[in-house]
């Protein structure tokens, strides 16, 4: 046995003197080496493809992300345009309460003053309170007026006109009713004021309604 490991070896170390052998040697590490760097380059491979696939994942994600935001802006949008919307029709609902209101107080007033005698301090004092309320409800719909964003030109030339007509009254107490025909000449001049608001309001909170 140790003779022939000892003359297989003889023989490997003769070989290389052998140009076949040497060449056959030189083939067989080439061999390795191809095969050791196919073995490198297939697990470069597999890292490149599980990179490519977790770029592709990254790339469906960020998608799903851009649609998601996408989706949100359009959310936003559509949740302050209904705000703006609600805040408008509110905005409109309250102008038209407070021209009631003056309306209101104005036909009091004249209520008061077609019977009006100027006898007794009692009716007296009343007509003065109604006077006042009437003054009030007038600097409430102006102050609110001001403010107001959401009314058409002529709703706001209108309400401005019967203010205007308002603030020219004065309270004079004399008992040629002079009182009374400056009320009533305010009426006449706005006889579908009343009409117009009130349907104005109920259009008004029937959006709300709506929007709601």
């Amino acid at each position: 046995m140790i003779h022939f490991v000892k003359s297989a070896f003889l023989w490997f170390v003769h070989s290389f003197r052998d140009p076949a052998w040497i060449a056959a040697y030189a083939l067989s590490i080439q061999v390795v080496i191809f095969w050791w760097q196919s073995r490198i380059l297939g697990r470069h491979a597999a890292t490149m493809e599980k990179q490519t696939e977790i770029s592709r994942t990254q790339a469906d994600t960020a998608d799903l992300i851009g649609k998601a935001l996408t989706q949100q802006g359009k959310i936003m949008t559509a949740q302050f345009n209904f705000q703006r919307q609600l805040e408008a029709q509110s905005e409109r609902k309250i102008m038209f309460d407070l021209i009631i209101k003056l309306l209101t107080s104005v036909h009091s007033l004249t209520a008061k003053l077609v019977v009006a005698q100027y006898t007794g301090p009692q009716e007296v004092e009343q007509i003065r309170e109604a006077w006042t309320q009437m003054d009030n409800d007038a600097t409430a719909c102006r102050s609110a007026l001001i403010g107001c964003e959401h009314l058409s030109k002529e709703e706001r030339d209108h309400f401005n006109g019967y203010l205007e007509d308002i603030a020219q009254l004065k309270q004079t107490n004399a008992a040629n009713h002079a009182d009374y025909t400056q009320l009533q000449n305010l009426n006449d001049k706005h006889k579908d004021f009343l009409t117009l608001m009130a349907q104005n309001r109920k259009a008004a909170i029937a959006a709300i309604t709506s929007v709601v």
